[in-house]
């Protein structure tokens, strides 16, 4: 699976709009780029100014808007990390477009990733890439790394399965929690969707805020946030990775 967002597969993704501010125009700041260090080095996958007190390993959320390449880049840091890969897939192929989408999303990973689908409990499957409990049997060898992809259909497989709002934001708060004392190195992708048109359903709209709230709580507990613009990686949070420079 992969994160194949686009109008017709989800049924909220009419985007809000970006509302011009009338702040005083604040500059960016450049991205941050570890050239100290190789990717493929085991501190680099346990590192980050970013990250957070008892965390053991570097969780990154990607975002951005459709078609932005935060997948690409998000891709080629798990795969910097080492051999034993486990891709988290949320979305489903319901119709033959979303189909497409996944198939090249298969393509584009090639050889190399274990997929595990989980539409609903993301929490579930995550846990079950940081290994087993004290006194339980390893099903599947630790991963070198885990990508999440993504959390916008996530959120809208919740939506589907008439999961009122604080019950989606229950479990985006536990997913939170977990990526904060991940034992393995986590990417997370997401979307930005209020930088679109208002959208013109109530669920719409209720869509776009949900994703705007999920996305603040995965921010605040990863250690570093990577924007994808066109391609390129800006580093919102923390920095930008090795393998994703260039």
């Amino acid at each position: 699976m992969g994160c194949p967002c686009r109008p017709p597969a989800c049924p909220f993704a009419p985007f809000a709009p970006f509302v011009l501010s009338r702040r005083p125009a604040q500059a960016l700041t450049p991205p941050t780029v570890e050239y100290a260090m190789s990717e493929a080095s085991p501190a680099d996958a346990f590192s980050s100014p970013g990250r957070h007190a008892g965390a053991t390993a570097r969780s990154i959320l990607f975002t951005g808007g459709c078609r932005s390449g935060k997948s690409g880049l998000a891709q080629r840091w798990v795969e910097s990390l080492g051999t034993a890969r486990v891709y988290i897939a949320t979305g489903a192929a319901r119709d033959a477009e979303m189909a497409e989408r996944v198939r090249r999303h298969q393509d584009a990973r090639g050889a190399g990733w274990r997929t595990v689908e989980e539409p609903l409990d993301v929490c579930a499957a995550l846990r079950g890439c940081m290994g087993p409990g004290a006194g339980e049997p390893a099903a599947q060898p630790r991963p070198h790394g885990v990508l999440l992809d993504c959390i916008t259909l996530w959120l809208t497989n919740r939506m589907l399965a008439d999961n009122d709002d604080a019950a989606i934001l229950r479990g985006v708060e536990d997913l939170a929690a977990l990526l904060r004392t991940v034992a393995v190195p986590v990417a997370v992708v997401t979307n930005e969707v209020g930088w679109g048109v208002v959208p013109e359903t109530p669920l719409g709209r209720r869509f776009r805020d949900l994703s705007g709230e999920a996305n603040q709580l995965l921010a605040s507990a990863c250690t570093d946030v990577i924007l994808a613009v066109s391609g390129l990686p800006l580093a919102v949070k923390g920095r930008v990775p090795v393998a994703c420079a260039g």
